[in-house]
């Protein structure tokens, strides 16, 4: 474990990492003058920041059926060929034999395994799913309660801790029950693979150390499925609706094991950033925080009594997850796709070059939202707004947008309703500068965010 970690320092840290990284101050915003469409020094990226939402009224922006659109009053700009994925997708089916629902590039076969996945996202699975959500949440409450009695916990890794034993439990079968015995080996893993977008090009020739890691995580994918397959368990997780297509021929276990994989890794980063980066802009908003506490402990007389379908209807709640991931946006260096050869705001995208849009940019720009800085969930209740809420999309859009949307909201509700209920929050390191230290690589490099939990003296 000592070594894992060392690693992923020494990997933070080396010229080559360093050399994509991005650092954002707080004072930064973007302007119009830098909302267009540009190459790279290399030429061989494009870049787009400016998405087309030229008047209030706008329709919709996404990338549906492989053609990128952008749709306002007058005006309908498409890419009619299909842009599919560039091989900066590759690191999640890294060291498996078969490529998954997130690095497939072909559509049809992509389609094919995104119908094949959706049961375990539907409605009815949801509902299935809570309880074992809930009963992690609630060791996690439990836990954090102790713990911070003695010392305040930096909630930057207890959040990525939950949310990977809630993705264990969901991808693998079993808790990785890190919040037990506070161990990162998972955690690191992910730390390895997820942070560089050309670590599976240069692994095998600058990192050793990342291959190892790379393998690693394969090969727990593998144990784990096939302790999975062995069981007859009537658990309802991810697995319950590939298992029995995997003992009956229909898939191969290897593509079902990228896939868990990957849903494992992309689940607990996403999450897990989102709670960190909301939770520092509610502790640096007391007003903020005060109002949406007392609605979670005014909609619940008590803490059993808290549930997803509840959490989900509190509008202010709604509206703290909405503004937190449009300040903190989990993936926010851009999803790139690969140029068929087409026009972009009136300048030609050559075939081959990537093409991408910053999710931090987008949500960040004074000309879709007034004042972008500021963490202001009341933006999303105000009818009268000016904001254009679409510029804000952390799920993606379209047949590649994420398909465990819903089931990451269940998370965030039901993990802020249950902390804040039974918790006042207080953060110690008052002076950290969460944007100003964070970097982005693939996904966020947080900094510490030190908290003390205070039990609620009303109950």
């Amino acid at each position: 474990m000592e070594s894992d970690e060392t690693f992923a320092e020494f990997t933070l840290e080396s010229p080559v990492f360093r050399s994509v990284q991005s650092t954002l101050s707080i004072e930064q915003q973007p302007t119009n003058d830098a909302l267009e469409v540009g190459f790279s020094p290399s030429g061989k990226d494009v870049f787009s920041m400016d998405l087309g939402f030229d008047e209030p009224n706008l329709a919709n922006h996404g990338i549906s059926q492989g053609s990128l659109t952008l749709q306002d009053s007058d005006k309908i700009v498409s890419c009619k060929e299909v842009m599919r994925k560039s091989p900066f997708y590759d690191i999640f089916s890294s060291g498996f034999k078969h490529s998954c629902v997130g690095s497939e590039r072909d559509t049809k076969k992509h389609g094919s395994m995104r119908r094949m996945l959706s049961a375990a996202f539907s409605q009815r699975a949801l509902l299935e799913q809570e309880t074992m959500v809930s009963g992690t949440i609630d060791r996690f409450v439990e836990i954090i309660g102790k713990k911070s009695i003695t010392e305040p916990l930096n909630m930057t890794k207890w959040y990525e801790m939950v949310s990977f034993d809630i993705l264990g439990e969901m991808a693998f079968g079993e808790s990785f029950h890190s919040i037990e015995t506070e161990h990162l080996y998972f955690i690191t893993l992910v730390d390895n693979l997820s942070r560089l977008p050309f670590a599976v090009a240069i692994s095998r020739v600058l990192f050793p150390s990342m291959l190892l890691a790379k393998n690693h995580n394969s090969e727990f994918s593998r144990k784990q499925v096939e302790k999975r397959l062995s069981s007859r368990s009537s658990r309802k997780d991810f697995l319950t609706h590939l298992v029995q297509k995997v003992r009956d021929g229909e898939v191969e276990q290897e593509e079902m094991t990228a896939h868990v994989s990957t849903l494992a890794i992309a689940g607990g980063e996403t999450v897990s950033t989102f709670l960190a980066g909301t939770t520092f802009f509610l502790l640096n908003k007391p007003s903020t925080m005060k109002k949406l506490t007392t609605e979670i402990r005014d909609a619940f007389p008590t803490y059993d009594t808290i549930n997803a379908q509840r959490a989900q209807q509190l509008p202010y709640l709604q509206a703290v997850i909405q503004e937190g991931l449009r300040m903190y946006p989990p993936g926010s260096q851009g999803f790139p796709r690969i140029s068929p050869g087409f026009e972009l705001h009136g300048k030609y995208v050559p075939q081959g070059v990537e093409v991408y849009t910053s999710a931090w940019t987008v949500t960040h720009d004074p000309q879709y939202w007034e004042n972008p800085m500021e963490f202001a969930p009341e933006r999303w209740l105000d009818n009268d707004s000016q904001d254009i809420r679409e510029a804000s999309q952390p799920f993606s859009l379209g047949p590649r947008g994420c398909l465990g949307r819903n089931f990451a909201y269940m998370e965030m509700f039901l993990l802020l309703a249950k902390m804040l209920w039974r918790y006042d929050l207080e953060l110690v390191n008052k002076d950290v500068g969460w944007l100003d230290e964070g970097k982005v690589y693939v996904m966020w490099w947080k900094p510490k965010l030190m908290i003390r939990f205070h039990p609620r003296v009303d109950v």
